[in-house]
C-alpha cells in the first residue's frame, strides 16, 4: 500500500492528487464520507479542499473551528485518532453528516515537511469499523507526508484567492478603485469599483485620456487635466486631486483622485498608480469635527456596555449612544432626576435612591446596583440592568466630582438563575420520578415523586445501587441490553418492572441518559412514572379498539390487520396446492338498509345489524374472520377454502337473509348483495382481495342486488374498461367534447314545435359514438354526473338564448336530470345559469324518470319544489315503466308526463298499450297534466295517439337529435308564424 501512494505522488498533483488521495482512502478504508482539509497557521479553524460521499467527489467548501473538536484530539495525540463513539451530537458538521446518521469518525493527520501537522483527512463511517494502527500506521503515515506539500500550496491558493476576494469587498465597501495608466503604450487598468463608481461595464468601456475625461464635470475638466499634465512634467512622484464626475443620468459624484508617478532613469513618467475614491457621502460631511471627540464615539460605539459619566457638581450627564439603546428608551424623554426615578421599577426604587445618596454624601467611592426599569402594569416581563460607576478626578480641577460608569443588560443572565431556581422547584414538585446516579451507578439524588411511589425516602437509598428496586421479573440479557444502549447510544428507555419498598411490584415507563463532561461518565438520569392504571386501562381500550360496539364482531382495522398477516403468511410458504395456500373473501352489504332507520330509527337498525351479525356468526365456518367493515357492510376472511365453497357460504346468506326476520315483533324482508375474491385467482395481496371484493360487491348491486357476484377475469377486464371509459369520458367533459343534440316535441294539432329535448352526445375519436345509455350510468358510478349535467344545462341554455333572440321565444327546453345529480350535487348552478343568459324560468323544463324520486325521497321533493317556485316545469319521463307510478304523480305533481316508448311501440298491435296508454290521458287530463308520447314513428301511431287526444308528439316520425342550427331550421320550416331569425 506504501508503494501504491508513492507511486500515486509520481504521477500528479495538486487537486488532481488530492482528489487520487480521496479515493485511496475510499479503497483502503471504505468510509461512506471522506474529506481533506488543511487548518490555518494557528491551528484554529480547518477549511475543506475535497469532499467525497461513497468515492463520488462532492462540491460543499466548510469551515469548522478546530477547538472542541475531534480535530483537536488528532492534534494532541500526533497520530491518526479514531472515535466510535455517537458523533452527530459532538462532531461540528452536523448540517452534512447528520442526515446520513454517521457514527464514526477517523483522523489522519496531513504532515509538512517540518513535521507540524497542516491538515487532515477525515473519515466518516455509518457501520461499525475497527481501525487498527499496526495494520493502517504506516500507511496512514506516509500517507499525511506525501500529502502535506500539496495541502500546503492549495491552502495557500485558497487563502489567496480569499484574500482577493476580500480586497474586493473591501475597496466596495469603501467605493474604492485602483488603476494604473502605461503613458508609453497609452493602456490603461481599472479595478471592478472604479466600473462601478463610473456605472459603467467593463465589456463594453475602454478606459484612456479621451474617454474618462469625457466623464468629469465641465467646471472642473481644465483645472483637472491640467494639474495632470503639469505633473507629468514636472519632477512630482505624486498628486491629489478632487473633482467631480457627471453620470449618464445627470447625477454628480465626487470624486479623490491619489496618484504615484513612476519614471524612468532620465525622469520621463511612465506609469501613474493611483486610487480613486467615491467621497460623495462624505463631501458635505464637516471637516472642522473634534478629533477627540470622534475618537471618543468610535470608542462608545465599540463597546458593548452602555458608557456614563454624571457630573456631581453642575448635574450633566453625558452617555454613549449604546447607553440609551440598552434602556431601549428616547434620551429626549428624560429632562430631569425625577423623570430617571419615576422610570424605575417601584420595588427596586428606594434601592437605587440609597445607593446614589451614599455616593453624594461621601460615604462611597463607588457604586454597583441592580434595577428594573419600570414597564406598566405587567412587572412579569420587566429587563434588569447592572449600573456600575467610580468617582474620578477631575483632569481641570483635581477635585474628585465626576462619576463614570457602565451600564449592563443583565436580563439573560437574572432570567437563567430565575430559570435554575425554577427547575429545582419543578425537579421537587414534578409527578416524574427522578433518580441521578454518579459514574459508579450510586444514587446521588431523588425527588419526592421517587419517595411517594417507590415507598424508599431519601436517605434509606443515597449511596446505593438502583438495584434495590430490582423485582427479579427481568433476566440478566435485559440488564444487558439496557446498559449496551447507554453505553453505545447515551440513552436507553423502555418499560420495565420494579419493586416498592412493601415488595408490590408494579410496571414504569423509564428513561435513562448517560450525562458525560468531554466524553466522561460523569452521571446517569433516570426519568420513570407509574403506569399502572395506564396498563389496565390499556387492556381494555384494545378490546374496545378491536372490536365493534355495538354486533361485537371484529371492527374494520383489525379484520384489515388480520387478513394482511394472513396473505402474508400464505405467501411465505412456497405453492403447493394445498388448502393453506387458499382463501377467499366475501363482502357484504345491505340492500337499501336506509329504509329502515328512516321507517324506524336509528336503534331499530341497529337491532337488524345485530341480528345480521348472528346470522353471519351461525352460518359461517368456525375458522373464518368476521367483521363489522362500516356502516351496513360486513366482510368474511374464510381461510383455506377456495372459490366455490366461498360461493356456497354466500349463497346461503343470501338465502337466509332473504327470508323474513323478526326484529321488535316486526318481520321485515331484508336482501344482501355479496361480492367474492379469491386468493390467488384474485389477487395476492390483502389489499387486492378488499378491492375487488368490493367492487365484486357493487357489480352485483349494479345487476339487481340480492346476489353473489365473484370477481374473475371477465369482471376485472369489464371493470378495466369501465375505468378507461370514466377517463375518457371526464377528458371529454373537460374539454367540452360532449355535444347537447335537440329532439322537437310537436304540437300536433298546429304543426308547430313547442319544445325541444336537450339530449347529450359522444363521439369518441377512437371508440366512434358512444351510446348515452353507456356513458350515463358510468358517469353517475364516478361522479361524473354533476360535472357532465352542469355541462349540457349550460350548453342547452346557451342555445335556448339563441333560439329566444332569433324570434322562437314561446320555445321551452326540457333538460334530463340524474338522480345523482340530486343527491351529490349543488343545484344553485341552475338557477345562476339561467340567470346569467337572461332566460326566463319559464322557458326551462327539468326532466326526471319516476324512479328519480323514490329513490331519494324527500330530498328530491323539496329540490323539486324549489325549481317550481321560480317557475320552472317538471318533466316526469318513462312514465308506465315504475313500480308506483300514480304515488310518483302524487309527490312530484308533474307538469307534464311522458310516455314510454316501450308502449308506443306495441300500440298497433297490442290492446293493453293501447287501454294503458288511454288511461294515462285520461288520468292526465283530469290531473290538469300535459301528455308527451314518446318514440313516435309511424302515422299509424300517431294516428291512435291523435284520436286519444295525445297532442304533444317526440319521435323519429317528426325529426331525430339534431344539432342546434338544425333545430332552428327545424322552427322556422314548422312555425311559420314566428318570426325568423334575426341574427
Amino acid at each position: 500500500m506504501v508503494t501504491t501512494l508513492k507511486a500515486l505522488k509520481r504521477n500528479s498533483y495538486g487537486s488532481e492528487f488530492i482528489q487520487e488521495a480521496l479515493h485511496t482512502v475510499y479503497e483502503t478504508l471504505q468510509p461512506a464520507h471522506c474529506y481533506i482539509a488543511y487548518f490555518d497557521k494557528n491551528q484554529h479553524k480547518a477549511t475543506s479542499l475535497a469532499y467525497s460521499i461513497e468515492d463520488h467527489f462532492s462540491n460543499p467548501v466548510f469551515t469548522y473551528l478546530i477547538n472542541n473538536s475531534l480535530c483537536e484530539k488528532m492534534i494532541s495525540s500526533g497520530k491518526p485518532y479514531f472515535f466510535s463513539n455517537n458523533i452527530p451530537h459532538t462532531y461540528p458538521f452536523n448540517q452534512i453528516i447528520t442526515p446520513y446518521l454517521l457514527q464514526h469518525y477517523l483522523g489522519i493527520p496531513i504532515f509538512s515537511r517540518r513535521g507540524e501537522i497542516v491538515g487532515v483527512i477525515g473519515c466518516l463511517f455509518e457501520h461499525p469499523y475497527f481501525f487498527s494502527e499496526e495494520q493502517h500506521g504506516e500507511w496512514c503515515q506516509v500517507l499525511g507526508d506525501i500529502l502535506g506539500s500539496d495541502v500546503q500550496y492549495l491552502a495557500l491558493l485558497s487563502e489567496q484567492k480569499k484574500l482577493l476576494c476580500e480586497m474586493e469587498e473591501c475597496q466596495q465597501e469603501a467605493q474604492l478603485g485602483n488603476f494604473h495608466v502605461d503613458i508609453v503604450t497609452g493602456s490603461a487598468y481599472w479595478s471592478k469599483e472604479i466600473y462601478r463608481i463610473f456605472q459603467c461595464e467593463a465589456e463594453s468601456f475602454t478606459p484612456n485620456e479621451t474617454t474618462t475625461n469625457q466623464y468629469i464635470h465641465p467646471d472642473d475638466r481644465t483645472r483637472v487635466i491640467e494639474l495632470r499634465r503639469d505633473m507629468l512634467d514636472s519632477n512630482s512622484m505624486s498628486y491629489n486631486v478632487i473633482y467631480r464626475i457627471v453620470l449618464a443620468e445627470g447625477k454628480n459624484k465626487y470624486l479623490r483622485e491619489h496618484c504615484h508617478i513612476l519614471r524612468d532613469i532620465n525622469g520621463i513618467a511612465t506609469l501613474v498608480k493611483g486610487i480613486v475614491q467615491d467621497i460623495t457621502e462624505f463631501y458635505y460631511l464637516s471637516n472642522k469635527l473634534d478629533q477627540a471627540s470622534d475618537k471618543l464615539s468610535v470608542t462608545y460605539n465599540a463597546v458593548t456596555e452602555g458608557i456614563w459619566e454624571y457630573n456631581l457638581e453642575t448635574k450633566i450627564l453625558l452617555t454613549s449612544p449604546k447607553f440609551w439603546d440598552i434602556l431601549g428608551i428616547n434620551e429626549t424623554n428624560v429632562n430631569s432626576v425625577y423623570d430617571w426615578i419615576i422610570m424605575i421599577h417601584k420595588n427596586d426604587r428606594s434601592a437605587v435612591i440609597k445607593c446614589f445618596s451614599n455616593l453624594r454624601n461621601g460615604d462611597v467611592t463607588s457604586i454597583d446596583v441592580e434595577f428594573r426599569l419600570q414597564s406598566g402594569s405587567n412587572d412579569k416581563i420587566c429587563r434588569w440592568f447592572n449600573c456600575k460607576g467610580n468617582i474620578i478626578e477631575s483632569s481641570s480641577s483635581h477635585h474628585y466630582n465626576r462619576v463614570v460608569g457602565i451600564l449592563i443588560d443583565i436580563t439573560d443572565t437574572v432570567m437563567a438563575e430565575q430559570q435554575l431556581t425554577l427547575a429545582k422547584t419543578v425537579y421537587d414538585n414534578t409527578s416524574e420520578c427522578i433518580v441521578i446516579t454518579d459514574k459508579d451507578n450510586n444514587i446521588i439524588s431523588v425527588n419526592k415523586a421517587f419517595e411517594k411511589v417507590t415507598g424508599y425516602c431519601h436517605d434509606d437509598v443515597i449511596g446505593k445501587n438502583p438495584r434495590i428496586l430490582a423485582s427479579g421479573y427481568h433476566d440478566l440479557a435485559f440488564y444487558q441490553k439496557m446498559w449496551r444502549s447507554l453505553e453505545t447510544q447515551g440513552t436507553w428507555q423502555g418499560q420495565l418492572h420494579n419493586r416498592r419498598s412493601d415488595g408490590v411490584i408494579y410496571p414504569e415507563e423509564m428513561t435513562i441518559n448517560k450525562i458525560e463532561d468531554d466524553h466522561n461518565v460523569i452521571n446517569y438520569v433516570g426519568v420513570f412514572h407509574d403506569i399502572s392504571s395506564r396498563k389496565k386501562t390499556e387492556k381494555k381500550l384494545k378490546l374496545l379498539a378491536n372490536n365493534d360496539t355495538l354486533t361485537g364482531l371484529m371492527n374494520r382495522r383489525r379484520f384489515i390487520e388480520k387478513v394482511e398477516k394472513y396473505i402474508d403468511q400464505i405467501n411465505d410458504v412456497s405453492a403447493d396446492n394445498s388448502p393453506a395456500s387458499v382463501c377467499s373473501l366475501l363482502f357484504i352489504d345491505l340492500d337499501d338498509f336506509k329504509i329502515f332507520n328512516d321507517l324506524y330509527g336509528h336503534d331499530f337498525g341497529d337491532k337488524v345489524l345485530q341480528k345480521v351479525a348472528t346470522i353471519l356468526r351461525e352460518t359461517v365456518c368456525e375458522h373464518s374472520v368476521i367483521c363489522r367493515y362500516g356502516g351496513d357492510e360486513y366482510a368474511v376472511l374464510i381461510k383455506e377454502q377456495d372459490i366455490n365453497y366461498a360461493q356456497g357460504i354466500a349463497n346461503k346468506l343470501v338465502n337466509i337473509i332473504s327470508q323474513p326476520i323478526e326484529c321488535n315483533g316486526i318481520d321485515i324482508n331484508l336482501t344482501i348483495s355479496i361480492g367474492i375474491s379469491s386468493y390467488p385467482e384474485s389477487g395476492t395481496t390483502h389489499q387486492a382481495l378488499l378491492k375487488n371484493a368490493d367492487y365484486a360487491m357493487y357489480e352485483q348491486k349494479w345487476l339487481g342486488r340480492n346476489g353473489v357476484c365473484v370477481y374473475d377475469q371477465q369482471l376485472q377486464h369489464e371493470y378495466i374498461s369501465k375505468l378507461k371509459l370514466r377517463d375518457k369520458l371526464k377528458s371529454a367533459i373537460n374539454t367540452k367534447k360532449i355535444k347537447v343534440y335537440y329532439q322537437p316535441i310537436v304540437d300536433n294539432k298546429t304543426g308547430r314545435v313547442c319544445k325541444f329535448e336537450a339530449l347529450a352526445r359522444w363521439y369518441d375519436d377512437q371508440e366512434g359514438f358512444i351510446c348515452p345509455g353507456i356513458f350515463i350510468p358510468i358517469a353517475e358510478r364516478y361522479g361524473l354526473i354533476g360535472m357532465l349535467g352542469q355541462l349540457v344545462f349550460e350548453k342547452a341554455c346557451a342555445d335556448l338564448d339563441r333560439i329566444h333572440r332569433s324570434g322562437f321565444t314561446d320555445v321551452v327546453f326540457s333538460i334530463n336530470h340524474s338522480v345523482k345529480e340530486f343527491s351529490q350535487h349543488n343545484q344553485e348552478y341552475i338557477f345562476e345559469t339561467i340567470n346569467n343568459y337572461n332566460l326566463p324560468y319559464s322557458a326551462i323544463m327539468i326532466e326526471i324518470t319516476e324512479s328519480t324520486a323514490l329513490d331519494d325521497g324527500k330530498n328530491i321533493i323539496d329540490i323539486l319544489s324549489a325549481f317550481r317556485s321560480r317557475g320552472i316545469a317538471i318533466s316526469l319521463d318513462d312514465f308506465g315503466t315504475g313500480y308506483s307510478s300514480l304515488a310518483a304523480i302524487i309527490d312530484i305533481k308533474p307538469d307534464l308526463i311522458k310516455i314510454d316508448r316501450s308502449f308506443v311501440v306495441d300500440i298497433e298491435h297490442s290492446k293493453e298499450s293501447q287501454m294503458l296508454v288511454s288511461l294515462v290521458i285520461d288520468l292526465s287530463r283530469k290531473l290538469k297534466i300535459e301528455v308527451v308520447a314518446e318514440g313516435v314513428e309511424t302515422q299509424a301511431q300517431l294516428d291512435i295517439l291523435s284520436e286519444m287526444s295525445c297532442y304533444y308528439i317526440q319521435g323519429f316520425y317528426y325529426s331525430p337529435a339534431v344539432t342546434i342550427d338544425d333545430a332552428i331550421t327545424i322552427l322556422k320550416e314548422r312555425n311559420q308564424n314566428m318570426v325568423l331569425d334575426v341574427q
